[in-house]
């Protein structure tokens, strides 16, 4: 045994002789000490104490149920928030030290056999041999580097690795929560599994003609390396900063920081990816449960494509059980769920990614356990690959086109909004260069196309079983309409839909407010607005499709949809 390996369960029998000593000092000053030495602790409460006093326990980051309890991880933040003394808690020990997880000796060990953990170099070596060796289906990008040195790697999948707007992107990212480290190998061997199969396989050689496939296998490298980057063993769901990246980004409910931390890097790491590429449909890979979790998270209103939640989720549970012992994917007895009818959740990344991206994200929750044998890792891959694959295909199904000026046949940013169907910002908006990409459940829909300056178009577009729809759509230019000179849209709106005050995440001083309707025609125009504040009144407006524009004092613009709902 190594002597790293050796020093690790030292000091986890340590670790477990404080929690057997536990009756000679208090739990909450063990509790104390764990968060003080990790950063966070698990605890549980008697179930039923949870759900009678559930605002309380919305300090803490809930878990799950088991056996009568819920378990809940406490920060070193959050441990002088909550009023612990009041109700009985029971420490708990910490999943990603249950057991000393293989790690790989070598990087050919791991990809050879697929049952151990990789260190975080034989990670980043794997990420950089894809390339290597598939140069011309691959390209590697660096989302950003951590204040550790660890990097937010992300693979680029296609067979045409230079930029195209013609392609619809799609985005797998998992261990966001850093103990969680199931789906961290399976999107390392799904990305071998594409690059592999491209010339065997005709399912996969069209989607990587078809689509961009971005895979993130590790969002917190920080978490998941806590204890140095040669082991996963005593790795932590939260960040280097002991906090929970999923419950840190802007939510629909609950505004821009609903947990009262500023964004952590790995959320403006995240934001800014998915703001500049506009990601089409994507999944975040959880664990600690096994089941399909779709939106909302926030709040219990439905998603306006509910119906097509539905279908895309029970279809992804129905193949995996398919490939899978019974009690796998079983949860609810159809293995997926509504997200807020399971629990609430403020700041995910799932109700980010739909609201303010306009994507369509789903949580896969694929593991029980959090931090998997390397023994079970190749059982869950059979399990789960043939629905990873499938739920990419969901691209084919969906109404698609590209909107273009009538008279230079530039593309156009418009947004593409389904009549008496979208709602909750459920509308997409095409790229820069005027291509859009919508998945939808069969049917006849009416689709309106607007942007600012340009008369509206609504078109009446069916959309047949098993296929997708292509659509071109020129708008005509208003006569003298207003001629923006600001960049693209790169700035939140809070709420959108709003209704009497807006707020905006610009960090800039402001210099001037104009908010337009489509037409370009100016509604309301506010000069040198109050510095001091990011709300804007807009009660004097009616309901409707508005274009708002933000200029700073040193010159720049931006600007952004609003959706004004009364």
């Amino acid at each position: 045994m190594k002597l790293k390996n050796q020093l690790w369960l030292l000091w986890y029998m340590l670790f477990f002789a404080v929690s057997v000593n536990a009756q000679s000092q208090s739990d909450l000053e063990l509790l104390h000490q764990r968060c003080a030495m990790r950063g966070e602790a698990r605890i549980s409460f008697d179930s039923s104490l949870v759900w009678k006093l559930s605002s309380e326990f919305e300090l803490l980051d809930f878990d799950g149920f088991a056996d009568s309890r819920a378990f809940f991880y406490v920060s070193k933040w959050s441990i002088n928030q909550f009023p612990f003394h009041h109700y009985p808690f029971k420490l708990e020990v910490i999943p990603s030290m249950l057991e000393n997880p293989i790690m790989a000796a070598t990087l050919l060990d791991f990809t050879s056999t697929w049952d151990s953990y990789p260190t975080y170099n034989q990670y980043d070596s794997l990420m950089n041999a894809f390339v290597n060796q598939y140069p011309h289906l691959c390209k590697l990008h660096n989302f950003g580097t951590l204040a550790s040195g660890r990097k937010i790697l992300t693979l680029q999948l296609t067979d045409t690795i230079k930029p195209s707007y013609k392609k619809a992107k799609f985005l797998y990212t998992a261990t966001m929560h850093g103990d969680e480290t199931t789906g961290y190998i399976m999107m390392l061997r799904l990305a071998q599994y594409l690059l592999q199969n491209y010339a065997l396989n005709p399912e996969i050689h069209e989607l990587l003609q078809n689509y961009e496939i971005w895979i993130n296998p590790l969002a917190n490298p920080d978490g998941t390396y806590y204890s140095g980057n040669h082991t996963v063993f005593g790795s932590t769901r939260y960040n280097a900063n002991s906090v929970d990246i999923n419950r840190n980004f802007p939510d629909p409910q609950d505004g821009l920081h609903p947990d009262g931390k500023v964004w952590q890097p790995e959320t403006q790491i995240f934001m800014n990816t998915s703001d500049t590429l506009g990601f089409t449909m994507s999944a975040n890979l959880h664990g600690g449960a096994e089941v399909v979790n779709y939106p909302w998270d926030t709040w219990a209103k439905l998603h306006a494509d509910d119906s097509w939640w539905i279908k895309v989720s029970k279809q992804f549970a129905d193949t995996v059980h398919v490939h899978a012992p019974s009690t796998y994917l079983d949860m609810f007895g159809t293995g997926y769920t509504n997200g807020y009818q399971w629990y609430e959740v403020d700041g995910g990344r799932q109700d980010y990614m739909n609201y303010f991206d306009h994507c369509r994200e789903f949580v896969l929750e694929i593991s029980d356990v959090k931090t998997l044998s390397g023994s079970q890792l190749p059982n869950h891959w059979n399990y789960l690959y043939p629905s990873l694959i499938q739920y990419i295909q969901q691209l084919n199904y969906a109404i698609n086109g590209r909107v273009t000026d009538s008279i230079s046949g530039k593309g156009l940013v418009a947004m593409v909004e389904v009549l008496s169907h979208d709602l909750d910002s459920s509308q997409v908006f095409s790229n820069d260069s005027g291509y859009f990409f919508r998945p939808i459940l069969v049917g006849n829909y009416q689709i309106k196309f607007s942007t600012l300056g340009y008369y509206p178009k609504t078109l009446n577009i069916n959309l047949p079983l098993d296929t997708s729809v292509f659509v071109d759509v020129a708008l005509v230019k208003v006569p003298s309409g207003f001629e923006s000179t600001t960049k693209k849209i790169d700035f939140k709106l809070y709420p959108n839909p709003a209704e009497n005050d807006l707020f905006t995440d610009v960090e800039e001083e402001v210099e001037e407010i104009i908010i337009m309707d489509l037409q370009g025609r100016v509604c309301l125009k506010l000069e040198k607005p109050l510095q001091n504040t990011k709300s804007i009144s807009i009660e004097s407006l009616p309901s409707g499709m508005y274009w708002v524009e933000i200029r700073t004092v040193n010159g720049k613009g931006i600007q952004s949809f609003m959706h004004l709902s009364k």
